[in-house]
């Protein structure tokens, strides 16, 4: 593709720069990467522009499968969309599961309710790394049932503890009571005038 632009730069032969980054890489990650060079040096002369060839870093990176590879969406565009649909994920059609499964893993009353700026950054981070892994395991073939990725208490932060303890504590106290898990706002006026004796 690169013809004496590449043997200039590089040599004739690998001084192990090139092996280093890419011998984890199996046969099918590689094949994607000269597809993207490909693209690359095409859009490239139809520009009337000049490509030159990758870092051997550069071109590890593009020989990693991302989700859209796989017709799934983008980190970004998969965290729109569970933002988008947090009030009601089981009257949603899904792009993909993974969306689905990443967003019930992070929380879908955390992701509807968080309004600060940086609980929505924490939120957005689990959701990518839940995502993430989600991609993994459709990538190796897998199918995706319901996992969450391990995490500890230590990972948290005191406030994310809190704030998790204050849920369960009144999720339980909802139960022992027969209250609905989610309810409109007129059922919840309906039910306050109720245990208040007004009609």
């Amino acid at each position: 593709m690169y013809g004496a632009k590449f043997t200039s730069q590089w040599g004739e032969y690998d001084d192990g720069a090139w092996l280093a980054e890419l011998a984890h890489l199996p046969r099918h990650c590689l094949e994607l990467g000269f597809r993207r060079l490909r693209q690359e040096v095409s859009a490239a002369a139809r520009a009337g522009d000049t490509a030159w060839p990758p870092q051997p870093v550069a071109f590890a990176a593009m020989c990693e499968p991302r989700p859209e590879d796989m017709g799934m969406p983008t980190v970004d565009a998969a965290w729109r969309e569970a933002c988008d649909h947090s009030h009601d994920p089981s009257g949603w059609r899904w792009s993909h599961e993974a969306v689905r499964l990443a967003g019930q893993a992070v929380g879908w009353r955390e992701i509807h309710g968080a309004t600060a700026q940086s609980v929505r950054a924490r939120l957005e981070s689990r959701f990518a790394r839940q995502y993430s892994a989600l991609v993994n395991r459709v990538m190796a073939g897998e199918e995706l049932t319901p996992r969450h990725l391990l995490e500890q208490d230590g990972q948290r932060t005191a406030a994310e503890l809190a704030e998790r303890a204050g849920r369960e504590a009144a999720a339980q106290r909802a139960e022992a009571e027969g209250l609905p898990d989610r309810m409109i706002a007129s059922q919840g006026l309906a039910m306050l005038k109720a245990a208040t004796g007004r009609a």
